[in-house]
């Protein structure tokens, strides 16, 4: 019988145990660290680790919604929905323009 070492996709900490399983019979592991919960296979594409990162690339790269949904497989309210959060997260890492120059001083 042969026995997998499973990290975790968060801290790589290899102190995980089993937790149960998803509605679907897949194993749910748990990292004793950081206490994420986590799946060796995921049914969704859209779940795997570097996907959002892919589709706020190719949004800036010009690709419409329909065509990432279909490149990356995923459904279209996924794509759209995590385009609306990483232009949350990017308007707060941002500070205001405004704020960079001081009142009443003009430019020329």
């Amino acid at each position: 019988m042969a026995s997998v070492t499973v990290h975790c996709p968060r801290c790589q900490s290899a102190q995980v145990y089993r937790h149960g399983q998803n509605p679907k019979g897949r194993a749910r592991f748990r990292c004793r660290d950081c206490y994420r919960v986590f799946l060796l296979t995921y049914t969704y594409e859209a779940r795997k680790p570097g996907v959002k990162e892919q589709i706020t690339e190719m949004a800036f790269n010009g690709a419409g919604v329909r065509d990432t949904a279909r490149t990356l497989k995923g459904g279209i309210n996924t794509i759209i929905r995590t385009l609306k959060n990483s232009r949350r997260t990017h308007e707060d890492a941002t500070p205001p323009l405004r704020a960079a120059f001081p009142s009443g001083h003009r430019y020329s």
